[in-house]
């Protein structure tokens, strides 16, 4: 069937997400978000590995959940818990920036690994360089355009400039 969609969207994605928002609030979680992050992912597996999902539930998450006031549809069998639902819809400017974080997330560990092993691969019977230590890593963000750039914009695209295009 579609086992594996099914475990990656359940599985590998949620944890993708969840270790985006650790990131992003430094470690300093909301508990309601990681609940329901957990209640999720709980529901998501089970009709995959139903006892092991049961298992967490019944042993770390019901628990917790049944003391709480926060969380209204909460049984004790998973298997009766309702299918998870979107809370909002999704904001594409910020999955837009996000997909970019990644991105440059990426580019900066393959940049740091080349630069590690110094740049070039070494002639056929050469020795390696030796690794480098790197110790830092200087990112600069720009709060608007280059004039220069926004002369480019302007005449390839007719695109007006104001104080709300900023970057």
């Amino acid at each position: 069937m579609m086992f594996k969609k099914a475990l990656k969207a359940g599985f590998y994605e949620l944890q993708s997400i969840k270790e985006d928002y650790l990131i992003a609030k430094a470690r300093k979680a909301n508990p309601y978000t990681l609940m329901r992050y957990l209640t999720a992912q709980l529901t998501l597996l089970n009709p995959i590995i139903p006892h092991f999902a049961q298992y967490c539930w019944n042993k770390y998450i019901y628990p917790v959940l049944s003391k709480s006031q926060n969380f209204d549809s909460i049984t004790e069998s998973l298997t009766k818990m309702p299918w998870p639902t979107v809370s909002a819809p999704t904001d594409k400017v910020a999955a837009g920036r996000l997909a970019y974080l990644k991105k440059s997330k990426g580019e900066i560990r393959e940049g740091l690994d080349k630069a590690k092993k110094g740049g070039k691969k070494p002639k056929k019977g050469a020795e390696a360089a030796p690794a480098k230590v790197i110790e830092k890593c200087y990112i600069f963000v720009a709060k608007e355009w280059p004039e220069f750039k926004k002369q480019c914009l302007t005449i390839l695209q007719g695109f007006e400039f104001n104080a709300e295009n900023k970057i």
